[in-house]
């Protein structure tokens, strides 16, 4: 039993040591290739362009933790809308394969969506613009 405790708290320790040294957030990174009115985030390695507008969601509070950015009305707990999310890979289940696809309503919130995969994540995006889906899609990169 006291083995079971041990491996639990040692389990959950290196998990939260984990979020906090390894995954803080994105950050706006410098890339001299990024287009007027765009920025270039980088999470993990990962580097993506998205709006010059969007801003990064604080997820602190809500039920799923993950890495977000959308408008700054879309910031916050709802993934409704445009925005850009980072899903680790083994454990995202998607229901097409990768690239630009119709939306669907009662689950992304938009008209268009997608993903694209690098660096162990999958880059999630949703929008009600097919051709800002599609760019911010192809800029994945790690």
């Amino acid at each position: 039993m006291v083995l079971v405790a041990a491996a639990s708290v040692l389990i959950v320790a290196g998990l939260v040591l984990w979020h906090t040294v390894a995954h803080d957030g994105a950050r706006v990174v410098d890339d001299p290739s990024t287009a007027d009115g765009w920025q270039t985030i980088e999470y993990d390695g990962v580097r993506v362009d998205l709006p010059a507008d969007w801003v990064r969601s604080d997820r602190d509070g809500c039920e799923f933790v993950f890495e977000r950015w959308a408008e700054p009305e879309g910031a916050g707990c709802d993934t409704d809308g445009d925005g850009l999310s980072f899903y680790v890979s083994a454990t995202f289940d998607p229901a097409h394969g990768p690239g630009v696809r119709r939306g669907d309503p009662s689950v992304d919130g938009a008209a268009w969506a997608g993903y694209a995969e690098a660096g162990g994540y999958a880059v999630y995006v949703s929008g009600s613009d097919r051709e800002l889906v599609a760019t911010v899609l192809a800029s994945v990169r790690d």
